[in-house]
């Protein structure tokens, strides 16, 4: 048995209007199951969004490891770089990032953070992020999906 209710995330909190529509997206799709599938997620439901988000595929393993399998347009200006088909492991910056998705896939849980921007940069300070488990079985998460926001 499985408790279905998303922990406490409070959206008036998210930096983003953007993560508020994703996360109010991510529980319409959900439902009662703990996690929705990503052949619920239909991007023509959310083409607004996909501009902020970035997914990763979850590689299973003793250690999972994060491959992305979409970057989106906002996400490669404030990161400098493309995302896509990248092994998370990859980037310089995201030990963090990869022990709180770590985590997530541990505990089916999403979360919410606020963090330092790793790149240097004179327009971004920081960055918040809305991060979202998928899963094809509702145990195991196999698909993370999540929206950022960058801000000085």
């Amino acid at each position: 048995m499985y408790d279905n209710k998303t922990p406490a995330l409070d959206p008036l909190s998210f930096t983003s209007d953007k993560q508020r529509d994703l996360f109010a997206y991510w529980q319409k799709i959900k439902g009662d199951l703990l996690m929705p599938c990503r052949k619920d997620l239909n991007p023509t439901d959310i083409p607004h969004l996909l501009s902020s988000i970035w997914m990763a595929d979850v590689i299973a393993g003793d250690v999972p490891h994060f491959k992305v399998r979409l970057f989106g347009t906002n996400l490669v200006r404030a990161f400098e770089r493309e995302g896509t088909n990248v092994n998370l492991d990859e980037f310089s910056f995201t030990g963090d990032i990869i022990e709180r998705l770590t985590n997530l896939v541990k505990t089916r849980q999403a979360y919410y953070c606020e963090c330092e921007h790793p790149i240097e940069s004179e327009d971004i300070k920081y960055y918040s992020t809305l991060t979202l488990p998928l899963s094809s079985d509702n145990e195991n998460v196999d698909i993370i999906i999540s929206a950022l926001d960058f801000y000085t």
